[in-house]
C-alpha cells in the first residue's frame, strides 16, 4: 500500500507541475521517481482505485458516508446532523464527487490507457484484452454509482481536465444505455480460456471467469433499474435475460469481496469508524423488524451481551445522546464489525438471488420463479454470516418468511428480505430501497427541512461545481427539477 501511494503521489505532483507551472513538452523527467520507478504500473493504479471505491461503499463516518443511516441500520449517539439529513454541513457530496471522479475512475482511466499503450507479444494479446475489460467494468460500475447518487452527471467530457476543464453533465438515462453498451462489449472481450492481471487484483485475483460474472450480475442489476421504464423495457429484457443466461455469481465463493487485514493501512474502514460499540447503535426499526421474525441473524448482527431483559432493543432513530439513553440499547457486535479483517462487499450471490427474484416477478426468464430465488436469496443471507442449518431452516419455515405465506406483495416481500441480505452495505441498501419502495422507512420528525419530510432519494452535488462548473451546474440542476435531496433520479420516478 506504502509502494501504491509513493507511485499515486509521484505522478499526481509531476502533472500539477506540469499544468501549472510549466510549457515544456517533456513531461517524462517531471514524472520520473528518482528512487526507481520509472513507469507508473497499471496494477498499482488499479489496486489503489479498487480500495477508494471499497472505502466509499464500506465507510461509515459521519463525514463522508451516510448510507447505512438513510435505511436505518445504524443510528448516531453523537453526531446525527446526517442522521437528520443534513447534506450540506460537512460537503459530503463534495467528497463522494471527489472520491468516485478524482480517485477511483482517473486511475481507473489511467491504468487502461497504459494497458491499451503496452506492446505485447501476440501471445499474450488476449491477456491484454481482458485487462482492459476488467479495468473498463470497474469503470462501468464506478459510473452507475455517480448517476444513482446523483442523477445527470459529468460522462462524456469526464476524465479529462485538460481538453475539458468544466464538463458538461450527461442525460442519466442516456448515460445508463451507454454503460449497457460498453458492459456488453466488455464481457464479450473477456476470454475466460485466457489468463490476465497476476497482481494488483484485489477482488478476484485475475480470475476472469469471475470478473464474467460479475460483469453480468451488474449488467442484471442495471437492467433491472430500467425495467420500469416503459419505452426501455425491451432494452431491460434484453439486458436481464442476456446477463442470466451468461452466468452471473451463483453462489458465496463467487462473492465479489475485498480483504481487509489487521495490519495498520489495510484495516476496514468501519474498524476506525467504530470507536465504542455505543457510537453506532442498531435502530429500533431494524431491531423491532428482525425481532418479529426471530430473525438468527441478529446474534450476528448485534452483541448477544448487549439484551435488555433478554431481547435485543433498538435505538430510536436520530435522537442524539438524549441524556445517555442509548445505554439501555443493544450494541452492534464489533467483534464481526470492527474486525480490521473484515471483507468489503462489491457484489453478492444474495444479491443476485433477490435480483432474479424481482426479475421473474417482472416475467423475464431467468431460469427460476420468484418464490425459489427468494428462498435463495435468503438462504444465500444466512450462510453468508454462518448461520446454523437448523436456525436457518426454522427461520425459512416461518410462515411470516414463507414466500406463499408472508405478507405483502410479492415485490414487497423481496425488497424487505433484500433490505435485510444487505445489512453492512449502506449505499446499495438504499439505491434499492428507493427502486423497489420498501420496507416503509420513515423519516424522523427532526430531519432537515429540505427532506421535506421524507428519506432522502439522491444526494446533491458538489458545493464545489456552483462556483467552478457554474453554467453546466446551473443546467444540470435545472434539467432534473433542482439539486436536491427529494429530487428522483431517473430510474425512481416510475
Amino acid at each position: 500500500m506504502k509502494i501504491v501511494d509513493k507511485i499515486k503521489r509521484t505522478v499526481i505532483l509531476g502533472l500539477g507541475i506540469t499544468l501549472l507551472f510549466s510549457s515544456c513538452n517533456d513531461i517524462e523527467n517531471l514524472n520520473t521517481d528518482t528512487k526507481g520507478y520509472e513507469t507508473v504500473l497499471p496494477e498499482a493504479l488499479m489496486t489503489q482505485s479498487q480500495v477508494s471505491y471499497m472505502y466509499f461503499l464500506t465507510n461509515t463516518n459521519p463525514n463522508s458516508n451516510n448510507f447505512r443511516k438513510y435505511v436505518q441500520y445504524w443510528t448516531n449517539t453523537e453526531f446525527v446532523d446526517e442522521d437528520r439529513y443534513n447534506q450540506t454541513k460537512r460537503n459530503i457530496g463534495t467528497g463522494f464527487w471527489n472520491l468516485l471522479y478524482r480517485d477511483v475512475l482517473t486511475d481507473f482511466k489511467n491504468a487502461k490507457e497504459i494497458i491499451i499503450s503496452q506492446n505485447v507479444t501476440p501471445n499474450k494479446e488476449a491477456e491484454k484484452q481482458n485487462k482492459i475489460a476488467i479495468v473498463e467494468i470497474q469503470m462501468i460500475a464506478v459510473f452507475q454509482t455517480l448517476v444513482d447518487l446523483y442523477g445527470d452527471v459529468p460522462y462524456t467530457e469526464a476524465l479529462d481536465f485538460v481538453k475539458y476543464p468544466k464538463p458538461k453533465y450527461d442525460d442519466a438515462q442516456e448515460i445508463y444505455l451507454s454503460l449497457a453498451d460498453r458492459l456488453n462489449k466488455a464481457i464479450n472481450q473477456l476470454n475466460t480460456n485466457e489468463s490476465s492481471f497476476s497482481s494488483g487484483d484485489l477482488i478476484y485475483g485475475g480470475n476472469v471467469n469471475l470478473w464474467k460474472k460479475l460483469a453480468n450480475s451488474i449488467k442484471l442489476k442495471l437492467g433491472l433499474h430500467l425495467a420500469d421504464i416503459p419505452e426501455l423495457n425491451s432494452d431491460a429484457k434484453d439486458l436481464i435475460e442476456s446477463a442470466f443466461k451468461s452466468g452471473v455469481i451463483s453462489n458465496n465463493s463467487e462473492n465479489a469481496l475485498l480483504q481487509y487485514y489487521s495490519v495498520s493501512g489495510q484495516r476496514n474502514p468501519i474498524f476506525l469508524a467504530l470507536t465504542t460499540e455505543n457510537h453506532y447503535v442498531p435502530t429500533k426499526f431494524l431491531v423491532d423488524e428482525l425481532n418479529s421474525k426471530k430473525d438468527p441473524r441478529r446474534d450476528i448482527f448485534f452483541n448477544s451481551n448487549s439484551k435488555i431483559n433478554g431481547e435485543y432493543v433498538g435505538y430510536p432513530y436520530a435522537i442524539g445522546p438524549s441524556g445517555g439513553g442509548y445505554q439501555n440499547t443493544s450494541n452492534t457486535n464489533i467483534e464481526i464489525f470492527r474486525d480490521p479483517s473484515l471483507p468489503g462487499v462489491l457484489f453478492d450471490f444474495a444479491e443476485t438471488s433477490f435480483l432474479l427474484a424481482d426479475a421473474a416477478n417482472r416475467g423475464f426468464d431467468v431460469g427460476g420463479t420468484s418464490a425459489t430465488y427468494y428462498m435463495q436469496g435468503i438462504e444465500a443471507s444466512m450462510d453468508y454470516w454462518n448461520v446454523s442449518s437448523l436456525d436457518k431452516q426454522n427461520y425459512l419455515n416461518r410462515p411470516d418468511v414463507s414466500f406463499n405465506t408472508a405478507s405483502g406483495t410479492t415485490k414487497e416481500k423481496i425488497a424487505y428480505q433484500l433490505w435485510i441480505s444487505y445489512y453492512n452495505r449502506g449505499f446499495e441498501a438504499w439505491t434499492e430501497y428507493r427502486r423497489l419502495d420498501f420496507p416503509n422507512i420513515k423519516a424522523p420528525d427532526n430531519a432537515v427541512s429540505e427532506a421535506d419530510g421524507k428519506v432522502p432519494v439522491r444526494n446533491i452535488y458538489s458545493h464545489l461545481e456552483a462556483t467552478l462548473n457554474k453554467t453546466n451546474y446551473e443546467t444540470a440542476s435545472a434539467k432534473i427539477g433542482g439539486d436536491l435531496m427529494t429530487t428522483k433520479i431517473f430510474w425512481d420516478k416510475y
